[in-house]
């Protein structure tokens, strides 16, 4: 594999790890009215999907090469959009403005 698509897995998987942190506390909003076995099976079944389509990315991207480093852009990335969302977050409380 060369620089240039090494440099562009990287840069795919730390998009990622920002895109699955986001797409994580989407989940967690979506499912919170579940019992808590619910919960778990659905997040369960959120990280399977997730990680299934991180496959398919890096296999079409670089014909399925895995290196540890790939894997340690996606947690630097979903780190990344935490850091991200507690410093420049909106404070703005969406839930009182829609409240029907």
């Amino acid at each position: 594999m060369n620089s240039n698509l090494q440099l562009i897995s990287f840069i795919v998987s730390f998009g990622f790890g920002i895109f699955f942190y986001y797409l994580t506390i989407l989940n967690f909003y979506l499912i919170k009215k579940f019992k808590v076995i619910i919960q778990h099976i659905l997040t369960f079944i959120y990280t399977i999907d997730m990680t299934i389509i991180y496959i398919i990315i890096m296999y079409h991207l670089n014909k399925g090469y895995f290196h540890i480093y790939f894997i340690i852009m996606v947690f630097i990335g979903f780190f990344t959009g935490f850091i991200i969302k507690e410093k420049f977050g909106s404070k703005i409380n969406v839930k009182r403005i829609f409240k029907h």
